[in-house]
């Protein structure tokens, strides 16, 4: 697998990971169930990873979506730092034609029907940014697992643990690296077998808000991609 098609890879993880749920329908529309359009990010970032620099207008096209839905989004990702994006002024397609009829005929006057067909109009493209969204993908991971340590320590969660199999103890919260993922528990650096709190308290099971497996697997590979990228 080539290095553009691993960054491919993590853009599709990391939407459905971090952007599955957004809306970016604007502050002052409400957000009815008829016009809900959360899954519209990660529909709009799977597209930016089968193109490398396209017009929001085409692009709206193909999705099949309001130019205006379209802009909305890509200047949400333009604030998230996973898109560029780039406005230029270009003649309007009549002007094009006309321009290559007038050459032809080697005509080099311009009247003044001529120059309203000369009139600019301003078109944005829309790219993704690779290299900026691995650093905004590790940031965020970072900071939710500092908000995690933070969380546990602010409700004395349960400091020690000890490995059923192998009888190992003294293990702390803080050390992050025992988390798994796939199960969002601690697990034994030594035989990997589940780890269970040395006391018969309770321990604060706020790692999740109880998503699916499919989310589970979801974070596995996206931090599989970030060690591989």
């Amino acid at each position: 697998m080539s290095s553009v098609d691993s960054f491919k890879r993590l853009v599709k993880l990391a939407a459905r990971a971090f952007y599955d749920d957004i809306s970016t329908k604007g502050d002052n529309q409400p957000k009815t169930g008829r016009s809900d359009n959360r899954g519209m990010a990660v529909v709009v970032l799977d597209a930016l990873t089968r193109r490398q620099s396209v017009k929001e207008e085409d692009l709206a096209k193909d999705l099949k979506l309001h130019s205006k839905q379209l802009r909305r989004t890509s200047r949400f990702f333009e604030e998230e730092k996973f898109a560029m994006r780039d406005h230029c002024r270009e003649t309007a397609k009549s002007a094009k034609v006309y321009n290559a009829a007038l050459a032809a005929t080697g005509d080099g006057q311009l009247n003044g029907n001529s120059e309203e067909k000369m009139k600019m109009n301003t078109h944005s493209y829309c790219c993704l940014d690779y290299a900026q969204i691995y650093v905004i993908v590790r940031y965020i991971i970072h900071r939710m697992k500092k908000k995690l340590k933070d969380d546990m320590e602010d409700k004395n969660t349960i400091q020690k643990y000890e490995c059923p199999n192998c009888k190992q103890k003294d293990f702390s919260l803080d050390a992050l690296q025992l988390i798994n993922m796939h199960d969002e528990s601690f697990h034994c650096e030594n035989c990997n077998a589940e780890l269970v709190a040395e006391s018969d308290k309770t321990a604060v099971e706020e790692m999740g808000d109880g998503d699916d497996n499919a989310r589970q697997r979801m974070w596995e590979k996206l931090r599989e991609e970030l060690r591989l990228s």
